[in-house]
């Protein structure tokens, strides 16, 4: 029996004779968890079941899991969940920002707002240090010239100028 028969056995079924048919290596509570996990109707009795995933064997878990869960008229459906992948506006740059300064997940979200504003403030400085390629400093209307004079205080004196004369 595969997970998604399990999965309707223990939404569905109000009798244990199904349990008595499964083999012990048919059962993966890790994967069981994630799917019921999924399912926000029975959140509360999830997260009961969080405790005994890896504590219990299988055909155990799987009892306990049935006794616990309410019962449904047919299996409920439940929208598979996947990470949110949202981009950055300036994730080029804050990427290599985050790799220079080691910053971990916690640190860089408390700073990512100040570095955005920072980044937005002075454009050209930042691309410049960071080599930016040319693309970008397209996209935000910068002269992709300013690279080349990023570093220079100034403009060298040439001629007797130079000198102090």
């Amino acid at each position: 029996m595969n997970i998604f028969g399990i999965l309707k056995n223990l939404y569905t079924e109000k009798q244990t004779n199904w349990l008595l048919d499964i083999e012990d290596n048919d059962i993966q509570p890790f994967l069981i968890q994630r799917w019921l996990c999924m399912n926000d109707a029975i959140r509360v009795q999830t997260r009961w079941l969080d405790k005994y995933v890896f504590a219990l064997p299988p055909k155990m878990y799987l009892s306990l899991a049935w006794s616990v869960l309410p019962k449904f008229q047919k299996t409920p459906y439940v929208k598979y969940i996947k990470k949110i992948e949202e981009e950055e506006e300036f994730d080029f740059i804050l990427s290599q920002i985050r790799k220079q300064f080691k910053l971990s997940d916690n640190d860089y979200n408390s700073v990512k707002d100040r570095l955005l504003k920072g980044i937005k403030e002075d454009m050209p400085m930042w691309f410049s240090y960071y080599g930016i390629p040319k693309r970008y400093w397209k996209k935000y209307h910068l002269n992709f010239n300013l690279i080349k004079e990023y570093g220079r205080k100034g403009k060298e004196q040439k001629g007797l100028e130079a000198f102090g004369l």
